[in-house]
């Protein structure tokens, strides 16, 4: 995996059709193509206008696609807030498949919200049917009318899995019906996951994107948590498939890429996992992943920093 920051914007290799709207024709297999990662932003009015110049930077660039990663904003617990983000993510060119993240209906009990009346509404606003968002749309195979959310596709010679898993202890802790729900909801990513690495099987590689912040770190010290199940998971498949996986975040707000998953018998980084978590919250910049299947390695990571929104903050030593 190269990783490469740096304000320079990196040449986009279009991966959908040229005109018009409608469903995206994927890249080819063997072809090269690039796509971008968003997610946990606009958090306050005064980011609004950052977020309008993200989407603009990134039209120009023109990914073959855009990955969210959920948060749409700081406590989106409306539905004047959900369609205010329906909006935004109608104005990018290219299609945007999208996860959904804590803010979005987790949190909303602290706001007077009832969590998992916000968790329907944001089904049946984001997944109505097989297209994704976006100007030009992009069929995905979605998992069940249960969980329309957990979505998979290829472009090229990539699969990508959208799994449900999000922060604030992934919706534990609050009530008896939340907590079914989350574990309900987990067994089926779970499901979800190894069903996407076997569909994966002909391909050059997986990603595999969600909002929360997994805590890897606690997952290498051997300390379980609500996460420990899905990294499991994701550690048991990974080893199997053997071939690059690309782990994308958000929820922490700190760009940053490396070998953050350990297999727990040795405790050793495993070497065809990376983990890629994206900007966030005042920093309203993107990450940019170019897939080249014939190159020395199938994922390249760059900053997407948008200049006008600021030089982003060095990410904290770990």
């Amino acid at each position: 995996m190269r990783v490469v920051l740096g304000l320079a914007a990196a040449i986009a290799l279009v991966a959908c059709s040229s005109g018009g709207d409608g469903d995206a024709a994927p890249a080819p297999a063997g072809d090269r193509f690039q796509f971008a990662v968003i997610g946990d932003y606009p958090y306050t009015p005064e980011d609004v206008p950052k977020f309008d110049r993200l989407i603009d930077a990134i039209n120009a660039e023109a990914p073959a696609l855009v990955l969210h990663v959920g948060d749409i904003s700081n406590v989106a617990c409306t539905d004047a807030a959900l369609h205010t983000t329906l909006a935004a993510l109608g104005r990018f060119a290219m299609p945007v498949v999208y996860t959904p993240g804590d803010n979005e209906w987790t949190d909303c009990e602290g706001a007077g919200a009832d969590p998992l009346e916000r968790l329907g509404r944001v089904r049946e606003l984001f997944f109505p049917s097989d297209q994704s968002l976006g100007r030009r749309t992009l069929t995905v195979t979605r998992q069940s009318a249960q969980y329309p959310e957990n979505s998979r596709f290829t472009v090229g010679d990539v699969t990508f899995v959208s799994v449900h898993q999000v922060g604030s202890s992934n919706g534990i802790g609050r009530s008896a019906e939340g907590d079914a729900e989350a574990s309900a909801r987990s067994e089926a990513g779970a499901a979800w996951v190894r069903a996407g690495f076997e569909a994966a099987t002909a391909s050059r590689g997986i990603v595999v994107f969600f909002q929360a912040d997994p805590n890897f770190d606690l997952y290498r010290l051997g300390v379980r948590n609500v996460h420990t199940p899905f990294l499991r998971t994701i550690e048991r498949e990974a080893i199997q498939y053997g071939k690059p996986v690309l782990l994308v975040h958000g929820d922490t707000h700190v760009f940053r890429v490396d070998k953050a998953l350990v297999a727990l018998d040795d405790g050793r980084p495993i070497e065809n996992v990376t983990r890629l978590e994206n900007f966030g919250e005042r920093e309203v910049h993107w990450s940019r992943v170019s897939v080249d299947p014939a190159g020395p390695e199938l994922f390249t990571i760059t900053a997407g920093i948008v200049a006008a929104n600021g030089v982003p903050q060095p990410a904290p030593p770990r």
